[in-house]
C-alpha cells in the first residue's frame, strides 16, 4: 500500500511539471506591466483654431487653441493669473498631472506657468522663470521652492504628484527638459498635514499660466492619472470618446 501511495505522488507530481506549463508561468512573468491609462487629457488634436478643449473651462485669462502650433496658449492680455481647468472632479484621493509647455519671454520679462490638481483649494507646481525657481504653492502660498534654471524657449515636462501617506499628504514636483528622460527621484516635495488643511481637496485639475513677458505661454499636451505616475513606457493618450466630457462645459 505504501508503494502505491508513493507511485501516485510522483505521477501526480509529473502532472504538475507537464512541458509547456512552467514555459506558460514563465511567458506570464516575463510579461510587461500595462502602462497606466490617463483618466482625461486636453484633446488639442481635435479642437478647432481659436476654440479651447472640449471639457475644458477656463477660469481666468483668454485661452485658445493656435491649430497650426498645435498648442494651447494664453494670451499676454489681460495680464491675470491664468486657469483653465479640465478633467473630471478628484475628490480627497491621490492623483498625478502632467503637462507639457513653453513660456516665451523677452529681455527680464519672464513668464511663470505649470498645473494644479483639486481645484483653487489645492496644490500648484509653477514654473517660475523670472526668479529661477520651482515652486509648490496652496492658496498662493509658497509652500517650499527650488532653484531651477530654465530656458523660455525650452519645452518643459511638468509632474505634480499628491499621493496619500496615511492620514496625510506627499506632495511632489518635476521638471525637465520634455526631449530628455523623467527624472526617477521627485525634485521638490512637501508633506501636508491633513489636519491643517481648511478645505479638503476636492475639485479639477488645471493648467495654470501668467505671461508676465508679453508673449503667449504654449501647452503642447496635459493629462491627469489616477494616484501616483508609474513609468512603464509612454501612456497611451486616451481615445476621443473616453475623454472626460466631450461637450465644452
Amino acid at each position: 500500500m505504501r508503494v502505491w501511495r508513493i507511485v501516485l505522488t510522483i505521477l501526480f507530481a509529473g502532472v504538475l511539471c507537464l512541458p509547456g506549463q512552467e514555459g506558460a508561468k514563465s511567458e506570464e512573468e516575463k510579461k510587461p506591466p500595462e502602462p497606466q491609462r490617463p483618466i482625461a487629457f486636453l484633446d488639442l488634436k481635435n479642437s478647432a483654431d481659436g476654440s479651447y478643449p472640449g471639457g475644458a473651462t477656463p477660469l481666468s485669462g483668454k485661452w485658445s487653441i493656435d491649430a497650426g502650433a498645435k498648442k494651447l496658449k494664453i494670451a499676454p492680455e489681460p495680464l491675470v493669473r491664468g486657469r483653465l481647468e479640465f478633467g473630471p472632479e478628484i475628490r480627497e484621493k491621490g492623483a498625478t498631472i502632467q503637462a507639457v509647455a513653453r513660456g516665451p519671454s523677452r529681455g527680464r520679462l519672464r513668464s511663470r506657468y505649470g498645473v494644479g490638481l483639486y481645484g483653487k483649494n489645492g496644490f500648484q507646481l509653477r514654473v517660475a522663470l523670472g526668479t529661477k525657481q520651482i515652486e509648490l504653492v496652496r492658496r498662493g502660498i509658497v509652500l517650499t521652492k527650488k532653484v531651477f534654471t530654465g530656458e523660455p524657449e525650452t519645452l518643459y515636462q511638468i509632474e505634480l504628484s499628491v499621493i496619500e501617506a496615511g492620514n496625510d499628504w506627499q506632495v511632489s514636483g518635476r521638471v525637465w527638459d520634455a526631449e530628455k528622460k523623467r527624472p526617477k527621484k521627485a525634485m521638490i516635495s512637501h508633506m501636508v498635514i491633513t489636519a491643517e488643511l481648511l478645505f479638503p481637496l476636492a475639485g479639477r485639475p488645471a493648467v495654470i499660466g501668467t505671461p508676465f513677458s508679453g508673449e503667449s505661454i504654449q501647452f503642447a499636451s496635459a493629462r491627469v492619472f489616477n494616484g501616483e505616475f508609474v513609468e512603464v513606457g509612454e501612456a497611451p493618450e486616451m481615445a476621443d470618446d473616453e475623454s472626460e466630457g466631450d461637450s465644452r462645459d
